[in-house]
C-alpha cells in the first residue's frame, strides 16, 4: 500500500480538528468534571485526551478520502498513551502498594498490544469498516478502563494521600 502524503490537506484537517477539540472542550466541560474527575487534573484531561482520540478516529471512519490520517491519529494516541501510561504509573508508585500498581500496569500493557495490532491491522487493510471495529472496540476498553478501574485506583490514591 502506498500512502501519499499531501501537507496541504494534513494542514487543512490539522486545522479543522484544533477547531473541532476546542468546541469539544467546550461542549464537554461540564461532563468531563462530572465524569472523569479523580482529583488529579492532568490524569483527567488525559482521560478525556484519550476520548477525543477515539472521537477523531470515528470521525475519519466517515471520511472514505481521508482513510490515511487514521494511521496517523492511531500512531499519536499510541505516543499519546504511552506516556500518559508511564505518568500514571509514577504516581500510582508514589502511594499504592506495587501489586496493585503491577496489576494495573498489565492492564495498561493489554491496551497498549491492541494499539499497536489495531495499527498494524490498519496499515495492511486500511477501511472505514476495519477503523470503526477498531473505534468500538477502543471504545469500550477505555470506557471501562477509565470508568472502572481508573475511578477505582484513584479513589484508593486519594485515600492514601490522605
Amino acid at each position: 500500500m502506498n500512502l501519499s502524503f499531501d501537507a496541504q490537506v494534513f494542514d487543512k484537517f490539522y486545522d479543522v480538528e484544533k477547531a473541532w477539540r476546542i468546541n469539544m472542550e467546550q461542549v464537554n466541560l461540564g461532563v468531563t468534571q462530572q465524569k472523569n474527575n479523580s482529583g488529579f487534573k492532568s490524569v483527567d484531561e488525559d482521560h478525556q485526551d484519550i476520548f477525543n482520540y477515539i472521537d477523531k478516529l470515528q470521525n475519519i471512519a466517515k471520511q472514505p478520502k481521508n482513510y490515511e490520517y487514521a494511521i496517523i491519529i492511531l500512531e499519536r494516541f499510541i505516543a499519546f498513551f504511552l506516556e500518559h501510561v508511564i505518568k500514571e504509573e509514577q504516581l500510582l508508585q508514589q502511594y499504592l502498594p506495587a501489586k496493585i500498581v503491577e496489576e494495573h500496569a498489565l492492564l495498561h500493557q493489554s491496551e497498549l498490544n491492541y494499539l499497536d495490532e489495531s495499527l498494524r491491522t490498519l496499515k495492511t487493510k486500511l477501511s472505514s469498516q476495519n477503523i470503526q471495529i477498531i473505534v468500538a472496540q477502543l471504545s469500550r476498553e477505555f470506557k471501562n478502563h477509565i470508568y472502572r478501574y481508573d475511578k477505582n485506583i484513584m479513589q484508593q490514591l486519594l485515600e492514601q494521600k490522605r
